[in-house]
């Protein structure tokens, strides 16, 4: 037996069914019987009929159409409980958003498993930000950070101090951008926006300071990238 599994969950039943007949002429195949699920994206699947069609209706051998996992299920945990039992019973799940098909030997093909896990965890990522979204839009509010704000903090604020001091010292942007561990196009921003180019005044920096620099790291990343430190 072939089942189309609708849900409308993913949209109208007329633009699911017309993506079926699709598929199915494409994979030469027909379909037996068409099972609609109204329930709402919230709803565990153990209470939605794909659990009455997996426990009870299909037998070792059956295909499942359906068109991607929030059809059969409201995260990527719970698809994975469906497949594992769809593995047990032998049963076939067509994912027609994916154009996969997953077989009852696939979930213990871990390359072919993790493949499809990953559709299926982007599926849902995806659901979350636009349902999100959606809600926000809904009652009025803004979508994103308001225009002209700022974050009050930012990841080299607590360098500030050791990033002037280097700069003082002569040591080259790239490099100390390796010393506080962040992307040199990033401390390139950092400086520009706080006006730090110069630095701070070469007499004011404190000899302990000198004791605490890396300087095995800094001639080792001159060595390997021809930097002058």
């Amino acid at each position: 037996m072939i089942y189309s599994y609708y849900s409308s969950i993913v949209g109208s039943y007329e633009d699911f069914n017309e993506k079926v007949q699709e598929y199915t002429k494409t994979k030469k195949i027909n379909i037996d019987e068409n099972i609609n699920d109204d329930s709402a994206n919230k709803v565990h699947w153990e209470k939605r009929k794909i659990n009455s069609l997996v426990y009870k209706q299909a037998k070792s051998g059956d295909q499942i159409i359906a068109y991607e996992a929030a059809s059969i299920a409201r995260s990527t945990l719970q698809v994975l409980e469906v497949l594992e039992l769809l593995a047990q019973k032998g049963v076939s799940l067509h994912f027609i958003k994916y154009d996969s098909v997953f077989l009852p030997d696939k979930f213990y093909n871990t390359e072919d498993f993790l493949r499809l896990v990953k559709f299926v965890e982007s599926d849902f990522v995806a659901r979350r930000t636009t349902d999100a979204l959606a809600r926000r839009r809904a009652a009025g509010l803004p979508l994103g950070r308001p225009k002209g704000r700022k974050n009050k903090t930012r990841k080299l604020d607590q360098h500030r101090d050791e990033i002037k001091k280097y700069l003082d010292l002569g040591i080259n942007k790239a490099s100390i951008a390796k010393l506080v561990g962040c992307h040199a196009q990033t401390l390139y921003n950092y400086l520009e926006d706080y006006d730090l180019v110069h630095g701070t005044d070469e007499e004011n920096i404190d000899e302990s300071f000198l004791n605490e620099i890396n300087f095995d790291k800094l001639n080792a990343m001159s060595e390997s990238e021809g930097e002058m430190v």
